[in-house]
């Protein structure tokens, strides 16, 4: 009994090993240990384009108050810096513009009379948030609609009316023994600013790996104008012993609505540069009201209690307001632009 058990452990411990690495043969590789890494590896659902423009523009402006017309004509070229952050992941947009005329000429026409102008002012700035709900912005083509801000300034330089300065009779320099009297004067120009909302539809579509078509209509439903028609000159009058002045420079405020329009072709030489041209318009209608003070002064007169002098001038301002005065306002002309995209 004590032999055959010896002999059975013996048996056991020399194909032990043997038959343990025969079953190996059957069992399965196992899965290896995850790497330290092992999630995947999310794209950057932000895009950004930043870059410059240069916007080569014909733009006019047009008012009638009261009979006393001006309307110009210019052309202004425009070096303008924008930005753009897209969100993949809500498909919607930020953008922001800003943009300067550098060189300008021109021509005018004020109350019947032709001149050129010295310059004209122009400056914009502005932002939009999009939503772009139709197609992917990651797919090619995408679709939706925005809403923003526009500040636009123009400052034509057409010339400026003077003004009288003197606010009361002590301003007035006069001499009691000769009766030799005179005021100050002083001037502003034309300055136009606009305050506008935008509501509208965006576009973009990928026509290829290297070519995309960038478009944009807007409405403008609602924009608010002020500023100083430094041009509206009131021509001095006299009445009997009394002399009427512009007493103030013409200042207005109203309200305007319109339009504006942008496409664009883009190419990506690479895929980090986008180089793009196309075409944008901008148009505004409305009317404002406009406020000019008057200063009448009655001059020294001949003393009769102590001739040969003379009395001291007396002053009094009155304030006009002149209602529902219309204009026009409109810019447009090829653009080309230059973006960075990461």
């Amino acid at each position: 009994m004590l032999r055959t058990l010896l002999t059975t452990t013996c048996v056991l411990a020399f194909a032990g090993p043997g038959a343990f690495a025969a079953d190996n043969l059957f069992l399965p590789d196992l899965r290896p240990a995850y790497p330290d890494a092992w999630e995947l590896e999310e794209e950057n659902p932000l895009r950004f384009e930043f870059g410059a423009r240069y916007w080569y523009t014909l733009g006019g402006f047009d008012t009638d108050l009261s009979g006393f017309d001006l309307k110009t004509e210019d052309t202004t070229h425009i070096l303008e810096l924008h930005g753009r952050i897209e969100d993949l992941g809500t498909d919607s947009y930020v953008k922001a513009i800003g943009g300067f005329g550098v060189v300008n000429t021109g021509s005018y026409n004020l109350d019947g009379e032709d001149g050129d102008m010295v310059g004209n002012t122009v400056a914009y700035a502005g932002g939009d948030f999009g939503w772009m709900p139709f197609g992917d912005m990651r797919e090619g083509y995408s679709l939706g609609g925005l809403v923003g801000y526009q500040y636009w300034k123009e400052a034509p330089d057409t010339g400026r009316a003077s003004f009288t300065v003197a606010e009361t009779a002590a301003d007035i320099d006069y001499s009691p023994e000769t009766g030799a009297w005179s005021v100050g004067f002083d001037s502003e120009p034309n300055n136009f600013d606009i305050h506008a909302v935008r509501l509208g539809a965006a576009a973009r579509f990928e026509l290829a790996k290297s070519i995309d078509l960038t478009a944009e209509a807007v409405a403008i439903p609602y924009a608010y104008i002020d500023g100083t028609f430094g041009a509206h000159d009131l021509n001095p009058t006299s009445s009997g012993n009394l002399v009427r002045y512009q007493g103030s420079t013409t200042t207005i405020a109203g309200h305007a609505y319109g339009a504006s329009g942008e496409l664009l072709v883009g190419f990506h030489p690479t895929e980090n540069l986008t180089v793009r041209f196309g075409g944008r318009a901008w148009y505004l209608n409305g009317q404002y009201d406009a406020e000019t003070e008057v200063a009448t002064i009655q001059p020294p007169q001949p003393n009769a209690e102590a001739p040969p002098n003379f009395t001291a001038p007396t002053l009094s301002r009155q304030r006009y307001i002149q209602t529902d005065n219309p204009f026009s306002l409109f810019r447009y002309g090829a653009l080309f632009e230059l973006t960075g995209r990461f």
